[in-house]
């Protein structure tokens, strides 16, 4: 397998929180079912605000959001907003004041109006995941949570235009990169011959001498994967100097993920520093959340490892074609930010037509869009777009890349897909931690 040295260890159990004189379920005042129900009142809000919420401004249209029935809500200090573990009947967004947010295993935080962390929702999914207790005077707003249902990014984007947010109508890369889009020119990265090839062979029953003919054929891409069979990743007992040892030691599928995965990090070069950067730090991002998707297969035991490590990969496949785009560009055309903007905006649909176009299957094809929403609502059970949204979602964890503000893990419509035994928020560290040697050991090899 390609990662050979990921073998499942046990995570220990998060460490037991401080003991309290009483937990703060104990402690509250009016219960959710006391709470006099004419503080709920219908509402409108302004679309201004609401468009800031999220995911709304990604899922609905400024007529949409107007449309929405939404209900407001106030609560004094010590009232229960909702109690975990009871029914959720619409999204709980937070307008005002502070609440004090409760897990099942004691340990809590606190959210005010004055955080980022309120643009996301307190609550979502089936049933609430906390205990929520105002602090201060609060008012919440309720919104439909059918609104999570909706799928505005198409698994097959092809013939369907781009969708794209308001604030991107200003910004003068997106209008130049929407005009060379809707001429049907969007240019993406070539996949190399021998990796294409050797996908479209794996669709059929082929043995070892056909996959190292194939391989054969790019002698730099043979190499590699000499070297990587030969290194700790695969710990092999005696040093293989060949292509047919090193596929053979390795499984045909493997060879596949391999082979596809050296492919990536050639698929486009830049002179321009700027661009350059971007191209590294995606690949560097695709590398570290691979892993953890790989770490995270393991542990559900859902989802096949090595193709949760082959999604890792591609889930950020989408910032190729833009950056190609920009590389084109005099400098003096756009500025960072515009295509950053752009980028966090548009990967995911980009990224899904990236694989519709490189013959990918449907369920890869739909992870560079689906993990580009949080709150992506796909099904009741754990899949593939599931594993590596909480990959992602636990590589922006650790504080060097966390440069967006991140909603309660809790809250993620994939995270409550999980057996509440299995994996907590407290053990996200952990999840880290068991993937750090991972990461280093791969980007060592996938860098150089």
């Amino acid at each position: 397998m390609l990662l050979n040295l990921f073998k499942k260890r046990p995570i220990p159990k998060p460490k037991q929180a401080p003991k309290r004189e009483q937990s703060i379920t104990a402690e509250i005042q009016l219960s959710r079912e006391n709470h006099s129900r004419n503080n709920i009142k219908p509402v409108r809000i302004p679309v201004n605000f609401l468009k800031r919420l999220m995911p709304l401004g990604q899922l609905l249209t400024e007529e949409e959001i107007q449309a929405l029935k939404i209900r407001t809500e106030s609560f004094a200090p010590g009232a229960a907003l909702f109690i975990r573990g009871t029914e959720v009947d619409a999204l709980v967004y937070l307008c005002k004041g502070m609440v004090y947010l409760e897990t099942a295993s004691g340990i809590g935080q606190e959210i005010n109006e004055a955080t980022l962390k309120a643009l996301f929702p307190l609550s979502s999914g089936e049933f609430h995941q906390f205990t929520a207790i105002a602090k201060s005077n609060v008012t919440v707003i309720y919104i439909p949570k059918t609104v999570l249902l909706l799928n505005r990014n198409p698994i097959n984007p092809l013939n369907n235009p781009l969708l794209a947010s308001d604030s991107l109508q200003s910004n003068p890369f997106f209008l130049r990169f929407y005009e060379h889009f809707q001429q049907h020119d969007l240019k993406i990265p070539s996949f190399p011959d021998v990796a294409l090839k050797l996908r479209r062979s794996a669709m059929h029953d082929i043995g070892i001498a056909e996959v190292v003919k194939i391989v054969n054929m790019d002698p730099v891409i043979a190499a590699k994967l000499i070297q990587i069979v030969n290194s700790p990743l695969y710990r092999t007992l005696n040093p293989i100097t060949n292509c047919h040892d090193a596929v053979n030691r390795l499984g045909l599928k493997n060879t596949m993920n391999l082979v596809t995965a050296i492919s990536m990090k050639s698929l486009i070069k830049s002179e321009k520093p700027t661009i350059k950067k971007r191209i590294q730090e995606n690949w560097a991002q695709s590398i570290k959340v691979s892993c953890i998707s790989y770490t995270l297969a393991n542990l559900t035991r859902q989802v096949n490892p090595e193709e949760a490590l082959l999604a890792g990969l591609l889930h950020n496949i989408g910032n190729l074609p833009m950056l190609m785009f920009a590389d084109q560009l005099p400098e003096s055309a756009f500025t960072v930010s515009d295509l950053d903007q752009c980028i966090n905006s548009l990967q995911g649909q980009i990224g899904t037509i990236t694989l519709e176009r490189w013959e990918f299957p449907d369920n890869l094809k739909a992870v560079p869009v689906k993990v580009s929403n949080w709150f992506d609502h796909s099904g009741d059970t754990l899949n593939l777009s599931d594993i590596v949204l909480l990959a992602k979602f636990h590589f922006l964890l650790t504080p060097h890349e966390n440069k967006v503000e991140l909603p309660l893990i809790n809250t993620l419509p994939a995270f409550q897909k999980l057996d509440s035994q299995l994996l907590t928020p407290e053990q996200s560290l952990q999840i880290l931690q068991d993937a750090k040697q991972q990461i280093n050991e791969t980007m060592k090899y996938f860098l150089a």
